[in-house]
């Protein structure tokens, strides 16, 4: 499947850059000509191209990802920026061990790149019968069938209940520890975790097993804490007056952004007279989540559950 980015080009105007400013990301992040971005989830590449393209003639943009391919897939598609563009073998939580320099725009894409899903050997789909891997980055870590090897049948009904939101959680945990604990036929397959979903619930399997993925998929990269480090570290990486997207794709992600940007954007008020004490710190771009149009999911189905939320820093 050719990879589209999210959110990015529903304009219909002549001029491409015209077509991207119109854009729901580019309209609310506003580059200009000359300013630095840090795309957080570069991906293959697809929104630090129109960044780049936003920033022309000078601006730069650096790009991290966690997974080394993706960063080699994107590093040559951007090479026609020269050295406007920095690619950064690095996971997004760990933003504030970098040493970067301050941004005017930083972004991050929450979602499974078009590889993820597309290439079955990631372990990421259950459409396709795969090694059981799921991580990001294939270089460090424990795979998902190491995590349901080495997890007891409490730590994998944690990461199903609170990552995958799956009811009747419990029975899917004893299930797939009984198995994946089996000395002589291990769990270690997409397709065999398949299996056990479908064997047990039949043609209810459909619906469950986008959870049961999701909740290991979660558990296996740190997903949650990896945004909540990017959240905190995010203040003291832009420049005043800089502007912070970020892209989620399931209510768990999308809720912590919201509460984070909600609380940004709060002044501190006199307890006494509930007058403003204290400025706050951001001011919010998107008064609500911005979801992408009919026509947008009719062309590109991967972005149905999209949702994009921006903050301006303070100047």
């Amino acid at each position: 499947m050719v990879h589209i980015p999210v959110l990015l080009a529903e304009g219909e105007l002549t001029a491409p850059a015209e077509a991207l400013r119109a854009s729901p990301i580019m309209t609310h992040l506003s580059p200009r000509g000359g300013e630095s971005v840090i795309d957080t989830t570069l991906g293959l590449g697809g929104h630090a191209e129109a960044f780049l393209t936003l920033t022309a003639p000078d601006g730069v943009l650096i790009g991290l990802d966690a997974d080394v391919e993706n960063l080699d897939r994107a590093s040559k598609k951007l090479s026609i920026f020269g050295e406007r563009f920095r690619g950064v073998h690095a996971n997004f939580r760990a933003l504030a061990d970098l040493s970067l320099p301050l941004s005017d725009i930083l972004f991050a894409d929450l979602g499974l790149s078009s590889p993820h899903l597309d290439e079955a050997e990631r372990g990421f789909t259950f459409r396709e019968d795969a090694p059981l891997d799921m991580r990001y980055d294939r270089s460090t870590g424990r795979t998902a069938a190491t995590f349901l090897a080495r997890a007891s049948e409490e730590e994998i009904l944690k990461a199903l209940r609170e990552f995958g939101e799956l009811q009747g959680s419990a029975r899917i945990a004893h299930i797939l520890c009984t198995r994946a604990h089996r000395t002589n036929d291990p769990l270690e397959t997409t397709g065999q975790l398949r299996q056990c979903i479908e064997e047990v619930f039949g043609f209810r399997a459909p619906r469950i097993l986008p959870q049961v993925f999701q909740a290991l998929r979660i558990a296996v990269n740190d997903e949650l804490q990896s945004l909540q480090m990017f959240l905190g570290a995010t203040a003291l990486q832009l420049k005043p007056g800089g502007r912070l997207g970020i892209i989620s794709y399931h209510s768990l992600e999308d809720r912590m952004v919201k509460q984070a940007f909600r609380a940004w954007s709060t002044p501190q008020r006199d307890a006494v007279t509930g007058a403003e004490s204290v400025e706050a710190p951001f001011r919010l771009l998107t008064s609500r989540a911005v979801q992408p149009s009919d026509a947008e999911v009719e062309r590109n189905p991967r972005a149905r559950s999209a949702r994009f939320r921006a903050v301006q820093r303070s100047s």
